[in-house]
């Protein structure tokens, strides 16, 4: 990634967000409308409900050729397993919410309660989090914690602390849209980093994507494709983990798997009876995490 330019790749899942309560069908899977204020104008230009006519060719096509939903299905997916993961430990009595290489997450937009009360910490490249803090309500932007840090450079424990972060507290942890894109070493570094300077009952909810050895040729393509746009976004592939793989980086920093999700589950809890096209592809899968 340049380190002088924000993430294409962040705002790509975003108007992926948003095009899935434009295409697909309600109740949507996770509406994170609130997003389209933060894209840039162009992006914005393209993400407009299309006619019925429009609407009805790109579902006839994604039914045939399911991979072209399949991208928009794992970045909402994701989105929605950390949405009810949060929801969960909030109840529990959570207390911190850090979300590291946020892009354009919106909890703090609807969750601005938690925003307010100095809850929330977001971690991310500088470049991503000036460009992003442009684009915020001043109140908001005033409020959320903001650590602007280099993920594979910088201490990630070092500077939580530094930002207020309390190592007594349970934190919940939202990592998605990340791992693939770090060295192997560095995915084990912020587990340690995190293990570090969380207190018992804390977690961590993630994706990641399985390497292509073992995927059938369809998900293998769909990869391949993936593979080759992000390297033109000088963003490229760097780490791609066997479910077995991710436990033993997060073993390393004290983490335990308590919830995983493969491709087949998250079609079974989310896809199940829907009459839209939305998809997912087998590399994808979900995790939740938890601190002893």
């Amino acid at each position: 990634m340049d380190p002088q330019r924000p993430s294409r790749t962040a705002e790509g899942a975003a108007a992926l967000r948003v095009w899935h309560t434009l295409l697909d069908d309600p109740p949507h899977v996770f509406d994170d409308s609130i997003v389209r204020s933060m894209l840039s104008g162009p992006t914005r230009l393209v993400l407009h409900s299309p006619p019925s006519m429009v609407r009805n060719a790109i579902r006839a096509r994604e039914a045939l050729q399911p991979e072209l939903a399949a991208l928009r299905g794992q970045v909402v997916l994701r989105s929605r397993f950390a949405e009810d993961a949060l929801d969960a430990a909030l109840a529990a009595g959570c207390e911190q919410v850090v979300i590291l290489a946020a892009g354009l997450d919106t909890t703090a937009q609807r969750r601005p309660e938690l925003a307010r009360s100095g809850a929330i910490f977001e971690v991310d490249h500088p470049a991503t989090q000036a460009w992003k803090r442009e684009r915020l309500p001043p109140d908001l932007g005033e409020a959320v914690r903001f650590v602007a840090m280099d993920f594979e450079r910088e201490a990630l424990d070092t500077r939580l602390a530094e930002a207020g972060l309390r190592s007594d507290v349970p934190m919940f942890v939202n990592w998605l849209g990340c791992t693939y894109y770090l060295e192997p070493a560095a995915v084990t570094a912020t587990f340690e980093a995190l293990g570090r300077i969380a207190a018992p009952g804390s977690e961590i909810v993630l994706d990641h994507w399985l390497p292509e050895p073992g995927l059938n040729w369809r998900p293998r393509l769909l990869l391949a494709g993936v593979r080759f746009a992000v390297a033109l976004q000088r963003e490229p592939l760097r780490c791609l983990l066997t479910a077995g793989e991710l436990a033993q980086h997060a073993a390393a920093g004290g983490w335990q798997v308590a919830e995983q999700l493969d491709a087949k589950a998250q079609r079974e809890r989310w896809l199940a009876g829907r009459s839209d096209t939305l998809s997912l592809p087998d590399f994808a899968h979900v995790t939740r995490l938890v601190r002893a």
